[in-house]
């Protein structure tokens, strides 16, 4: 019988560990939409490979009307409002597929992470004579 309750206190304590595992946003992508959490006004920080850093302006992502699973990025690469970068949303990962932005000049492509409130990223551009690569983060201030 002891031999026993040994056995399933080991049991439980697995369990109980299993469940510490799971984070809120794993939750969420298992239970909500994966895009919300993208949607909205983010301020945006990056660093250019070429360029330098402190490039610190605004992002306004929206929902695809034309694709549930991606999101709009407005402003994109600090291209004005009326330029969008089109992203797939999976889980916590944004997908920037290669694309032309900028009355189709400058070629983008490119990834990110939600974490803790915000997104972290990489992307390159291409306008046909500089190719550039940048990191930054979308975040709430």
């Amino acid at each position: 019988m002891k031999r026993n309750s040994k056995l399933l206190i080991i049991i439980l304590f697995g369990f109980l560990i299993s469940f510490a595992s799971c984070t809120d946003e794993d939750l969420d992508d298992l239970f909500g939409d994966p895009v919300e959490k993208f949607l909205g006004t983010w301020r945006c920080e990056e660093v250019g490979s070429i360029s330098g850093g402190g490039w610190n302006y605004q992002v306004i992502i929206t929902r695809n009307p034309a694709n549930s699973a991606e999101i709009l990025i407005q402003n994109f690469n600090l291209q004005g409002d009326s330029e969008r970068a089109r992203a797939l949303i999976t889980g916590n990962n944004m997908t920037i597929e290669k694309q032309l932005i900028c009355d189709d000049t400058i070629e983008i492509q490119g990834s990110g992470t939600f974490s803790n409130g915000e997104v972290n990223f990489s992307y390159t551009t291409n306008d046909g004579a500089t190719l550039e690569s940048f990191t930054g983060r979308f975040y709430k201030p």
